[in-house]
């Protein structure tokens, strides 16, 4: 997959009576833990009727010899139909550049994704990336996270999800080296409601 690309997953998707689906909600972005300055300057849109969103961070980024080490922990939050159980898929697309020497490596850890609250079933792969050195390209990483959430009502249908993320270089002596996330894209279009 070419940076700047977005997978593309065409799965059916039925509704219940007329139910509505999940959306983002569109007041409901932050990035609550502020590191570094890695979340200055975020900004978020959303499409495909409120269930894509495309975050830009042009700050999130490590550079030697002065940053080795970056950190963003953003949130969105969904709103679920209330009264029937939708079972899905949260995807993020994370993508950005890596550009280190022989001798020094970028590293994406901490990809962790917090979720209150927690719907009855959750499962999560979010892999972490190390990049040795000599490198310099484009990247992208694919988080998927699988949930059940059932039959919320009107004080529980809001569900936080929040990325949380470093990177780093080493070693911090390193002579030049530059690890960026410069775009997330959450999915939630993969969904189905059924009554349970």
């Amino acid at each position: 997959m070419k940076f700047g690309q977005l997978a593309t997953f065409l799965i059916p998707v039925t509704g219940v009576l007329g139910q509505s689906r999940a959306k983002f909600d569109t007041n409901g972005f932050r990035t609550p833990l502020n590191i570094s300055g890695g979340c200055d300057g975020a900004v978020i849109t959303y499409a495909e009727d409120n269930e894509l969103a495309t975050i830009l961070l042009p700050n999130y980024f490590a550079i030697l010899p002065n940053r080795p080490l970056s950190q963003c922990h953003v949130e969105v939050k969904v709103t679920f139909p209330t009264g029937v159980c939708t079972d899905g898929s949260f995807l993020g697309h994370v993508s950005g550049i890596v550009n280190v020497p022989s001798g020094v490596e970028g590293k994406f850890e901490g990809r962790q994704y917090a979720v209150s609250p927690t719907p009855s079933r959750l499962t999560r792969i979010t892999p972490n990336a190390n990049f040795p050195g000599p490198r310099n390209s484009n990247y992208v990483l694919e988080d998927i996270l699988t949930y059940t959430v059932n039959k919320p009502d009107v004080n529980n249908r809001n569900v936080t999800f929040t990325l949380q993320g470093q990177l780093q270089l080493q070693p911090t002596t390193g002579p030049s080296g530059l690890l960026s996330n410069q775009q997330i894209i959450f999915d939630i279009r993969n969904q189905t409601q059924r009554n349970c």
